[in-house]
């Protein structure tokens, strides 16, 4: 009788299969983490080094820069809801190879960009694939392998990102200074090809948690909560609770908004507390900080919250940190940087848990990319708001008002999220 014969005990079937499982955890969480430090070209911090070298190389004025800036990002909002559906037909591996594909012709479009056509179709590419898609994808990886943790891991992965936007921004302005910003453009293109794109063949489905026996299988049983599972519509979208639904998307639209209202035009908002610019970077680097710090801190409390409760300390943060942005004085605005980077930060691992937690992870691509659209879509919007405020009665205050007033209606909408939600069901592919 060879070993392969020998029979084993349950428990020793239970710990292999649990070994395997925490095997696929590492797995995952290292590709998640990869997915949102990939997504840098398409983020603002890294399209920031470029923007003086390419407004310059394509012709363009600032002010069409801006506007062909803020339309690639609502089409970067829109495309989420069809690589949502990518993802629960095809797989995660699939969405990994295609996004990879398109950042890589993202960049490699921008590095040849001449005009506002060629501009706004790499802009949008770049948005829609680096911003947009990677983040969705690091997001779900996790969200589909880790139940118990889940915020944990979302936060862990979150830190990619963060370790991306340290390192990417100087390594770039080297590239650009030793090269030029076109040359740039095409290595980026290069990486994404030959070492980003291959990483997405090491995606797997989540083997089985444990071997099926009926005393696990009634440990394992759902938790009692809130509705009914997702169903698709004609069209293939998500059929979700509408209260619900909209209220979680309401909520988690806020801190992308209010957030990008603020850092966008920081610079000016500081400049009337008396900050000049080289202080404004300073301030700007606070909230890089606190940010990294809420990351941290959500991933370790998200998991022993309700839902309700991690949404209402969310909202609550935020407009924290918007009501003290109102008194014009220094010391406020560097207090007001803080907690809403405290806040940033937080967004990510809450949308990255809540959603799952509370309609399951069967059709998770759809419903996760339309919490994608919604966030994307609020803060290509939101420098519109101070925008607008300064050019109709000079000061920044009356928009400052108008982010607080809709940080507290998200508080309101908080209050009335479900509780805990149901634990994760449904299977997806890898």
């Amino acid at each position: 009788m060879t070993s392969r014969d020998v029979p084993t005990s349950p428990d020793e079937d239970a710990a292999t299969h649990a070994d395997h499982y925490r095997r696929h955890q590492v797995r995952t969480l290292i590709l998640a983490a990869i997915a949102f430090a990939a997504s840098a070209p398409g983020q603002s911090f890294l399209i920031s080094v470029f923007v003086d070298d390419f407004i310059a190389g394509t012709g363009l004025t600032r002010t069409c820069f801006s506007g062909l800036y803020a339309a690639g990002t609502v089409v970067s909002a829109a495309a989420m809801m069809v690589l949502g559906r990518l993802v629960d037909q095809r797989g995660l591996r699939v969405a990994w190879l295609v996004v990879a594909a398109a950042l890589a012709a993202a960049c490699g479009l921008a590095s040849i960009a001449t005009g506002a056509v060629l501009a706004f179709l790499a802009l949008a590419l770049l948005r829609t694939s680096g911003q947009g898609s990677f983040t969705l994808v690091g997001t779900l990886l996790v969200a589909r392998s880790f139940e118990r943790r889940r915020g944990q891991a979302v936060a862990a992965a979150n830190l990619g990102l963060t370790v991306a936007s340290v390192g990417l921004p100087p390594l770039v302005a080297f590239l650009i200074v030793t090269t030029d910003w076109r040359t740039a453009y095409q290595i980026l293109a290069i990486v994404m090809l030959v070492v980003v794109l291959p990483l997405g063949l090491l995606v797997r489905p989540a083997p089985p948690r444990r071997p099926s026996t009926p005393e696990n299988s009634a440990r394992d049983a759902p938790e009692p909560s809130f509705p009914a599972p997702v169903r698709r519509t004609r069209r293939g979208l998500p059929d979700l609770p509408t209260a619900i639904a909209t209220r979680l998307l309401l909520v988690l639209a806020a801190p992308p908004l209010i957030g990008t209202a603020v850092i966008f035009h920081a610079v000016s908002i500081l400049d009337q507390r008396g900050i000049g610019y080289l202080a404004a970077g300073g301030v700007i680097g606070v909230l890089g900080a606190t940010s990294a710090l809420g990351v941290v801190v959500a991933g370790a409390l998200v998991d022993q919250l309700r839902t309700r409760t991690a949404l209402l300390l969310l909202s609550s943060t935020i407009l924290a940190g918007t009501l003290v942005l109102l008194v014009p004085v220094a010391l406020a605005a560097y207090v007001s940087f803080a907690v809403l980077g405290l806040g940033m930060g937080s967004v990510g691992v809450v949308n990255g848990t809540v959603w799952a937690r509370t309609f399951g992870t069967g059709q998770l691509g759809r419903v996760q990319g339309m919490a994608q659209s919604s966030m994307i879509t609020a803060a290509a919007l939101a420098p519109l708001i101070p925008a607008l405020s300064l050019s109709l009665t000079g000061t920044h205050q009356p928009g400052i008002v108008l982010l607080a007033v809709t940080a507290g209606t998200a508080v309101l909408l908080a209050t009335g999220a479900p509780g805990r939600g149901r634990r994760d069901r449904g299977t997806a592919r890898p």
